[in-house]
């Protein structure tokens, strides 16, 4: 699943692509995964210019003024295309929706049907990891309320920070030596002001390797880079050998190395 360095990725790159561009049409192919009818969607949207696109958490927001919103969240299998001729769109399988803009037709797919549009959404209050309200004082708060928790889930759990998911859970919990096998109210509160430093840290450096080795990505997962969180390697750039197990329902890479709070 996409993650928010992907994500930040593909949406600056889409914006790129298709910023003050006027919406010529669309199409809903999979009514179930649109939360609006396509009357409803063109009588809004066509004839708009896209002002910009925001991300929050793991969803892509298109802005079309006036509260005029699309909100795309890709899942686990979502593919973001943009493509230029009518033969391409019919091409691509497992259509969900598409906007045509001028020229060029933005396209989301997703082989799992999981992927969901929607129209003029509830903005959740919980804050984005690169927001400024996810302050350490609202991390240590929401750890010290979650002191039962295993602390890859209180990561990855989208109530409490949005964003993160389970790749990067694995790179911010090696980065801050913390065992993924820990539990939240057995952390110290120094090491998690570490934590919550790593989270910032880790994802900012990681939209850097993402642009890096796929500087025009608007889909997919770029991996590569990833220091514990990676299947092409057996040991870190520390030397320390990688464990995979699963923890928290997910499949979870770490070392020995991290410090198991317990």
């Amino acid at each position: 699943m996409p993650e928010l360095p992907d994500l930040e990725v593909f949406r600056a790159n889409v914006f790129n692509r298709l910023t003050s561009k006027r919406l010529i049409g669309l199409d809903v192919f999979n009514p179930q995964k649109v939360q609006a009818s396509k009357a409803i969607l063109f009588n809004d949207l066509v004839d708009k210019e896209l002002l910009r696109i925001d991300r929050i958490g793991k969803e892509l927001f298109f802005d079309f003024n006036d509260s005029k919103i699309i909100t795309a969240h890709l899942m686990l299998n979502g593919v973001i295309s943009i493509v230029t001729t009518e033969k391409a769109v019919n091409d691509i399988k497992y259509k969900i929706f598409s906007m045509t803009f001028e020229k060029e037709t933005l396209v989301f797919s997703d082989r799992g049907g999981l992927c969901t549009i929607k129209y003029m959404p509830s903005v959740s209050k919980t804050p984005d990891a690169f927001d400024d309200s996810f302050t350490v004082e609202y991390f240590l708060n929401k750890a010290h309320g979650k002191s039962r928790a295993n602390v890859k889930a209180f990561l990855i759990d989208q109530n409490i920070i949005k964003g993160i998911g389970n790749a990067y859970a694995d790179e911010i919990l090696w980065s801050a030596l913390i065992s993924p096998h820990s539990l939240v109210g057995k952390i110290p509160d120094e090491r998690l002001v570490i934590l919550y430093n790593a989270i910032g840290t880790v994802l900012k450096n990681a939209i850097i390797e993402i642009k890096r080795i796929s500087p025009n990505a608007i889909s997919g997962e770029e991996r590569s880079f990833l220091k514990v969180h990676n299947k092409t390697i057996k040991k870190t750039e520390t030397g320390a050998s990688i464990i995979v197990e699963r923890i928290a329902s997910k499949i979870t890479y770490y070392t020995k190395e991290q410090v198991l709070y317990f």
